[in-house]
């Protein structure tokens, strides 16, 4: 998998910070990074997330968690969405965790 298929954008939308893991090629994928604090709020997240039929991702060996945010015409998160296959999100879906785990192991 190249370094370039994914990217995170950093965004502050009026003091609320958010990590963006965007999908580069089109259609743009975008997902939040969720950093609990501990493995209870991370427990607690992911039972919110199940409740309200959220899609995500999370890890056995980290407690960031995967949120899917929408699909965009660009990789900013403000931008126009557009409409995707269920197949591609899995598929994309897929990718993000694998390039994400990839990411945290070289920090």
């Amino acid at each position: 998998m190249t370094q370039h298929k994914f990217k995170i954008n950093h965004y502050n939308f009026s003091g609320t910070e958010l990590d963006d893991l965007v999908h580069t090629e089109a259609p743009h994928f975008h997902f939040q990074i969720i950093y609990p604090e501990s493995e209870e709020k991370r427990e607690k997240a992911i039972a919110y997330l199940k409740e309200h039929n959220k899609i995500y991702a999370s890890f056995m060996w980290t407690t960031e968690i995967l949120l899917f945010l929408g699909c965009t015409e660009t990789t900013y998160i403000k931008s126009p969405t557009v409409d995707f296959e269920p197949d591609k999100l899995r598929s994309v879906l897929y990718e993000a965790t694998n390039w994400f785990r990839e990411q945290i192991g070289q920090n």
